[in-house]
């Protein structure tokens, strides 16, 4: 036995020999390997260490042969690689120069709280902002705000939440509030970078007058606004929006939370102090690889889904923005007042985070986690980017035939991947598809109610099975233009629909002329065709005239 013993030991020995000599050396293609084996290239893994320096840009090179080699989903990790190591890089502590504390758990401001807020380039008067560095607050939000430099302003689109020396962010996109499981309002913030505030100021983007001037000597132009674009190493354009969750005392842990202390509006139009932990966060750059901007957005871990096994406070952690015990609870609506006076939403994500992205948020967030980062209890939701830069936008041409799905997932130009993409705390209600709350606050759903009701009437239609409550509706409503009356075969048709960032904003423009209103003696901007703004909604939603009243 222990001859026989002996022997099969030998004999595995020179086996494992012979393998590791005879085995072929490493090759590309050996190492480019599909993620799921033991072996991967290194650039389809987060690099270590992390680090506040990062690429404004993926390596256009190794982009260009992956695409040669038919890698798309390895190309979809280089954007979302960059989008992590820019997360990291705008969150990462710096002093009171800018200059990076050694440390991402060391304390400080992220570098992003430097950046212009929205509400400092684009003034109620149109008057030109002040330098970069500098930091004003009109003189009626002061009075209340102090010098604080972390205002919030709710920029409700109901009249008595506004402050009308502000010209208010809008909540979501286009869309109504949201509140948190505890009844508190979600509040949000939309910076620039000083690339992106020069190339404003320049031009005098931030009122319309500057908007009309601009528009005159660039008409004809393919497209009139053209921001800086970013290389690997030089930044271009950049726009961060952060939304904000008031810190309650016994229910948040604010060890699990990126927070500040802010002064936040309340509904009388005074400030208060409160505790805010960030819940969410888009990234948009635009780049040379991507002249329809990288777009990515970041969710907080406790958003939608928590462990009740794990214990905060003594008690079962549980999502900010979803009841797990009311199973029956309206999903992404527009909250009705429970009995205690409050509004709650009831929000579920509609399409699930990938798995690679899954994958890759694991990676980050254990190096997260070894640097004692609070950042590790944020996931990475996924990054839009243009597959084909090239390729314009969908062009009607004959309008009385639309092609589908080229007329929804194109439109914008680029051909952009993945087709949708939402923040499901920053654009909620588009889950139910592409109409949601107006600015006056009525009833979310009853424009496409009325088209179920009346359509086959009115359209001619016979499209059946449109539910108003789900992400399923004609394409007419996913279709640049709404075009409802035309091509009935086609715009009526029911897809699936949600948004998508570059869809959206590719329909943003930039103020070409004006009219005066006859009953208020008020300028009326008249703006231009949809991408003339670059992909930046700012220009067209937060800009007023220098005078309001025409002399």
């Amino acid at each position: 036995m222990k001859l026989r013993t002996t022997f099969l030991t030998i004999t595995w020995i020179l086996i494992t020999v012979c393998f590791q000599q005879c085995k072929s050396p490493k090759t590309d293609e050996t190492i480019e390997v599909a993620s799921s084996t033991l072996e991967r290239a290194p650039y389809l893994n987060y690099p270590v260490p992390l680090s506040p320096k990062a690429p404004f840009d993926v390596d256009r090179d190794l982009q260009a042969k992956l695409d040669a080699q038919g890698k798309f989903a390895e190309v979809q990790r280089l954007f979302e690689i960059l989008s992590w190591q820019q997360f990291i890089r705008l969150n990462w502590p710096v002093d009171a120069k800018g200059n990076p504390k050694p440390l991402l758990s060391d304390a400080g401001k992220p570098r992003w709280f430097s950046w212009k807020e929205s509400f400092e380039v684009f003034k109620k008067d149109g008057s030109k902002p002040t330098p970069w560095g500098d930091f004003e607050l009109p003189n009626r939000v002061r009075e209340f705000a102090g010098e604080n430099k972390h205002v919030l302003f709710r920029a409700s689109k109901f009249a008595e939440f506004q402050h009308d020396d502000v010209a208010d962010e809008l909540d979501q996109a286009f869309t109504a509030p949201i509140w948190d499981q505890s009844g508190n309002i979600v509040r949000y913030e939309v910076r620039m970078n000083e690339t992106e505030f020069d190339y404003i100021v320049k031009n005098e983007l931030y009122n319309y007058d500057g908007q009309i001037k601009f528009y005159q000597a660039n008409a004809g132009k393919d497209k009139v606004v053209n921001f800086p674009s970013a290389t690997t190493d030089k930044a271009g354009a950049c726009e961060v929006k952060i939304a904000w969750k008031i810190m309650e005392e016994g229910v948040d842990s604010k060890d699990r939370y990126f927070t500040s202390t802010a002064q936040v509006i309340n509904e009388d139009k005074t400030f208060s102090t409160a505790e805010v932990g960030m819940i969410g966060m888009h990234i948009s750059l635009k780049t040379a690889s991507s002249p329809q901007w990288i777009w990515a957005t970041f969710e907080h871990v406790d958003n939608l889904e928590t462990n009740p096994l794990v214990e905060v406070n003594g008690k079962p952690l549980r999502p900010s923005f979803n009841n797990p015990d009311c199973p029956t609870c309206p999903v992404n609506a527009y909250p009705e007042v429970d009995t205690d006076g409050k509004k709650r939403n009831q929000i579920q994500r509609v399409i699930p985070i990938s798995k690679a992205t899954q994958e890759l948020n694991a990676q980050v967030q254990a190096m997260l986690s070894k640097a004692d980062s609070k950042l590790k209890f944020y996931d990475l939701v996924g990054t839009q980017w243009p597959t084909d830069p090239s390729s314009p936008a969908y062009t009607y041409g004959d309008t009385s035939v639309y092609t589908l799905p080229e007329a929804v997932t194109n439109k914008s130009g680029g051909k952009p991947t993945p087709a949708y993409l939402t923040n499901m705390i920053m654009e909620t209600y588009f889950q139910g598809g592409s109409i949601t709350p107006n600015a006056k606050g009525i009833d979310t759903l009853k424009i496409k109610q009325t088209y179920l009701q009346n359509g086959d009437s009115i359209y001619g239609n016979t499209i059946t099975g449109f539910n108003v409550y789900n992400s399923n509706e004609p394409a007419f409503f996913q279709i640049q233009g709404f075009p409802l009356t035309t091509d009935l075969q086609n715009t009526h048709k029911n897809i699936f629909g949600t948004e998508s960032c570059i869809g959206c904003h590719f329909s943003a423009s930039i103020a070409k002329d004006f009219y005066v209103d006859k009953k208020t003696n008020q300028k009326v901007p008249v703006f231009a065709k949809p991408a003339d703004a670059d992909f930046s909604w700012l220009l067209q939603l937060k800009a007023h005239f220098k005078e309001d009243i025409t002399q």
